[in-house]
C-alpha cells in the first residue's frame, strides 16, 4: 500500500463477544500520519471483563508496518485478515482464527460520501456477523476463545470526527442474524459543535434498513450522553426506535492523539444493552434485545466516571 500524505489515520480492528457470558475482546492496529510529531503504528489489545477490564497499547516506527491492501495489515508481529489475527508482546499474546459468516460488507455511509473529503472519517464493516475461535491473553488475564461472534472493520480518515456516538449490534438475543451499526456524529463549526447527523443501517430477516446520507439523516434521530442513547427513524412504510445503554464499570477509556495533535477520549463498551422496536411492510413488528452491543463515544472531554487504561 502506498503510504499516504500527513493527516491520516486509519485503523482495522476486530471485536467479538462470549456467547455464554459477559466477556468481550477488542483489537485494533492503527496508523497514525499527524501533521505535528511523528508518525506511529499502534496495536492496542483490550479486554472486557467484569472482573476486570484490561487494555494494552504497543506503539511501534511506521516502518514496522504493513497495511497490504485495503484490509490486511501488519504491525511488527501482530498480524491481521480475513481469516486470521495474531501477535505476541510482553504483556499481550493472541491467535484467533476468522470465520467469515457470508454477509456482504456494511457500507454506513452513502458512495457520494466515501468519495468526499467530507466527513473527514469513514467506516465500514468488512463483516458484522464473524466467528471467534483461539486463545487471548492481556496482561496476565488468558481467556479461552470459542464461538465469539462479532465483526471485522475499517476505519480511516483525515481527522477524528469532533464528537460521536456509534454503536453496533452483532446479533440480537432473539435474531441472531439480525444486525445494526449506527452512528450519531456532530461535526464543529470552529469551537461550537452542530447538531448530531444519525446514519444507520439495519439488517434483519433478509431485509436491509439504511440512511447513509446527511440528506436522508433528517429522517432520523439521535441523542446522547455517558451512557445512554436514544435513536430511531421513519423512512416511508419502516420505522425503528431504540436505545443502548451502559454503565461506567463495564466501558474502558483510552486517549487517541488526533491528527492536528489534538488529544480525544473514547469511551467503549462492549457489554452495552440494546433495545430496538422495529415495524413497517417488511418487518414485523417486534422488539429485538441484545446484551451484548457494542457503545462508543468519542469527545474532548475527560470523564471522570471511567479510568483510561491506554
Amino acid at each position: 500500500m502506498t503510504t499516504p500524505k500527513a493527516p491520516y489515520y486509519e485503523s482495522r480492528f476486530v471485536r467479538a463477544n462470549d456467547p455464554e457470558r459477559a466477556r468481550a475482546l477488542w483489537l485494533r492496529q492503527t496508523l497514525l500520519l499527524p501533521t505535528v510529531g511523528a508518525a506511529v503504528a499502534d496495536v492496542w489489545v483490550m479486554v472486557f471483563d467484569p472482573s476486570g477490564h484490561r487494555a494494552v497499547k504497543q506503539q511501534f516506527p511506521l516502518a514496522e508496518a504493513d497495511f497490504t491492501d485495503e484490509w490486511a495489515a501488519r504491525i511488527a508481529s501482530a498480524t491481521l485478515d480475513d481469516t486470521h489475527t495474531s501477535g505476541a508482546f510482553s504483556d499481550a499474546q493472541w491467535d484467533l482464527k476468522i470465520t467469515a459468516s457470508g454477509q456482504g460488507p456494511v457500507r454506513v455511509l452513502s458512495d457520494r460520501a466515501y468519495r468526499a473529503r467530507i466527513p473527514t472519517a469513514k467506516t465500514m464493516v468488512r463483516d458484522p456477523l464473524a466467528r471467534f475461535d483461539g486463545s487471548f491473553e492481556a496482561a496476565g488475564r488468558r481467556i479461552d476463545v470459542d464461538g465469539w461472534v462479532g465483526s471485522v472493520n475499517h476505519n480511516w480518515g483525515t481527522r477524528h470526527t469532533p464528537a460521536y456516538a456509534y454503536g453496533q449490534v452483532c446479533g440480537f438475543d432473539n435474531a441472531p442474524e439480525s444486525t445494526l451499526e449506527i452512528v450519531t456524529a456532530r461535526a464543529a463549526l470552529g469551537p461550537v459543535l452542530l447538531p448530531g447527523v444519525t446514519v444507520f443501517v439495519f439488517r434483519h430477516r433478509g431485509q436491509q434498513f439504511a440512511v447513509r446520507s446527511i440528506s436522508a439523516s433528517l429522517l432520523t434521530h439521535g441523542h446522547y450522553a455517558p451512557f445512554t442513547w436514544t435513536f430511531g427513524a421513519r423512512v416511508g412504510e419502516q420505522m425503528i426506535e431504540g436505545e443502548i445503554t451502559t454503565v461506567p464499570a463495564d466501558v474502558i477509556g483510552l486517549t487517541y492523539t488526533d491528527t492536528h495533535g489534538g488529544v480525544k477520549y473514547c469511551y467503549n463498551s462492549a457489554l452495552a444493552s440494546c433495545r430496538l422496536q422495529v415495524a413497517g411492510k417488511a418487518f414485523e413488528r417486534t422488539e429485538l434485545a441484545s446484551g451484548r452491543a457494542m457503545f462508543e463515544i468519542l469527545t474532548d472531554d475527560r470523564l471522570e466516571s471511567v479510568p483510561l487504561l491506554a
